[in-house]
């Protein structure tokens, strides 16, 4: 027998029962029935977990059902507060909490409320009925995104938000008893807050989730009070053609082969058309002061030096490569692999396979990747090759520790000449002529508003400990950036730490770069086809965010990122099938 409690019934605290369904069908009588329970057991463990609702929280709640009805189909088997957020936690399922270890025909949600004011701070479904592998269109995604919040919030609060954009999506897949998968997939759609008309970057408004049947899936928001907030106003800012006179100069537009240029992005590339192409690409993608142009750091607010801010011209280097291949096709070699080529056979020796079930995409994949751990999850390592040769792509080997960073011991050219007797080894016969660039990561400090007490438990300073160099082959002097290596030495140990590697190619058809379009013209070409826009950039480490936001110029690209044609000087965006499934 199906029993139906509305909310209500929860706030008889003395009388809470084993599990409730979540909310009575409209015209139901109001009355508390409790669910039966196989065991007493049970039924005092899940009575522990069902605290009395806040009346506020019940009222958030009649008003969320009605709007997602397929709430009203599952059962309340956890109701939490947590005192020291200040926060109300709601899980919700159509299984009895014994019956939650098979997943197959399971359905899920979970809610979080702000204690006080009953406000909706997170939504997440996951409902049996609506799986499926396919993305929704951006479309789709906007429009039942924005069709939610405006009923959620109402069409005047809504104008608090700008027009939603999407920049991430992706899918969740369990496996089933019998041997199945099942997959749910979502696009996000994020709405900026406006602030004296300019949107606010940061995580500062309301992110929504879209399956492809146009059901939200996911809602979160956490209220600001801006009346508390000190909020930087444009009216001395550089207008848009000045601050384009400050930031774009030719130094930021670079030229590079792409072999197999797509004429579209398509989730499966196997029969996407390409062509060789000799392109100017725009790397400009900082953040600047909107009243000098110069650039600064969005965590601080300060302005960076010239050298943090531009980017390093590549060096050239001669190789003489051996050409020798690292070949996998087993688990078992994939290993000897790790322990030959990271000199850490103590660390491999300790590796275990990982047990996983691959997604889907993975299966249609050219690419086998294998996954190993450590048991005491302190060290992690992976390798891909090619599925059809074997040969490797990437692979690395990852050392977890609680040790703080220490000074360097191995210098970065010490550190470079490792990376180049690795290639020398093992890079393709082609690479004799070579362009590389090396990086290490900055180290930085906390922002002064961080507070460092309320950083999660266990948290240490880690500073990056590795340096990381990027090879790239050339033809005429350009690089060809589909043919690039990486290698990553340890800068304590003077170890590779990972690599990856380009397939050997005999054919190499590429364009004439001698008779091409200048810097400046390229340059010319961006700017008629993209411009800086003011936005706020408001800072955030973990759960902490910055006292105010920050004023900032920073490129527009809203509508792609596109590159200019070196042969002909057209702008070109790249349409991407992603955007229209």
């Amino acid at each position: 027998m199906k029993h139906s409690l509305p909310l209500a019934a929860l706030l008889l605290a003395s009388s809470l029962v084993p599990a409730a369904p979540a909310l009575a069908a409209e015209g139901e009588a109001v009355q508390a029935q409790p669910v039966e329970s196989t065991t007493s057991s049970t039924s005092d463990t899940t009575t522990e977990n069902l605290a009395p609702i806040p009346p506020a929280v019940q009222k958030t709640m009649d008003k969320l059902f009605t709007l997602q009805p397929e709430l009203k189909k599952l059962t309340i088997v956890m109701s939490q507060s947590q005192e020291d957020s200040g926060r109300f936690s709601i899980s919700l399922s159509n299984r009895k909490p014994e019956e939650q270890g098979n997943q197959k025909g399971a359905s899920n949600a979970d809610l979080m409320f702000d204690t006080k004011t009953g406000e909706l701070l997170r939504l997440n479904l996951n409902i049996w009925e609506w799986a499926s592998d396919k993305s929704p269109s951006l479309k789709l995604t906007y429009e039942s995104a924005d069709k939610f919040l405006t009923e959620w919030l109402g069409t005047e609060e809504r104008k608090k938000f700008g027009k939603p954009k999407s920049n991430s999506g992706g899918s969740s897949s369990i496996d089933n008893e019998d041997g199945t998968q099942t997959t749910w997939s979502e696009r996000t759609a994020d709405f900026p807050l406006m602030l004296n008309g300019i949107p606010v970057e940061g995580n500062v408004g309301p992110r929504i989730s879209v399956d492809s049947f146009g059901h939200v899936t996911s809602y979160s928001y956490d209220p600001i009070d801006l009346d508390k907030i000190t909020v930087p106003k444009p009216d001395t800012a550089l207008s848009v053609e000045e601050i384009k006179q400050k930031i774009a100069t030719a130094d930021s537009v670079s030229l590079s082969y792409v072999e197999e240029q797509p004429e579209e992005y398509s989730r499966s590339m196997d029969n996407t058309k390409t062509k060789p192409v000799l392109r100017y690409d725009f790397y400009n993608f900082g953040y600047y002061q909107p009243q000098t142009g110069k650039a600064v750091d969005t965590m601080s607010g300060k302005e960076l030096a010239d050298e943090q801010s531009k980017p390093t011209p590549n060096k050239k280097v001669e190789l003489s490569p051996k050409g020798q291949q690292l070949i996998v096709r087993s688990e078992e070699e994939a290993k000897q692999l790790l322990a030959k080529v990271f000199d850490n056979k103590d660390a491999v020796a300790k590796l275990r396979i990982e047990e996983r079930r691959g997604m889907a995409w993975e299966k249609e994949s050219p690419q086998q990747v294998y996954h190993f751990s450590t048991e005491d999850d302190q060290t992690y390592a992976s390798v891909a090759a090619d599925k059809k040769t074997g040969q490797v792509q990437y692979a690395s080997l990852q050392l977890n520790t609680d040790q703080k960073a220490q000074p360097a011991k191995v210098t970065q050219d010490e550190a470079f000449a490792t990376a180049r007797n690795f290639l020398e080894k093992y890079a393709s016969p082609s690479a004799t002529q070579l362009e590389w660039t090396g990086f290490t990561y900055p180290e930085r400090e906390l922002p002064s508003w961080v507070d460092k007490s309320k950083l999660p438990e266990g948290f240490t300073e880690h500073q990056p400990k590795e340096y990381s160099f990027f090879f790239y082959e050339t033809y005429q002097g350009v690089p060809i950036m589909d043919r690039t290596y990486q290698v990553s030495v340890d800068n304590q140990t003077g170890n590779i730490v990972s690599f990856s590697l380009t397939t050997p190619k005999d054919k190499l058809d590429l364009p004439d770069s001698k008779d091409i379009v200048t810097k400046e013209q390229a340059l010319e070409a961006f700017l008629k086809n993209k411009s800086p826009k003011l936005q706020y950039v408001w800072p955030q480490y973990f759960d902490q965010r910055a006292p105010a936001p920050i004023l900032v110029y920073a490129w527009d690209y809203s509508e792609g990122y596109g590159y200019v044609d070196a042969l002909t000087g057209q702008y070109i965006i790249v349409p991407n099938e992603r955007d229209e499934e």
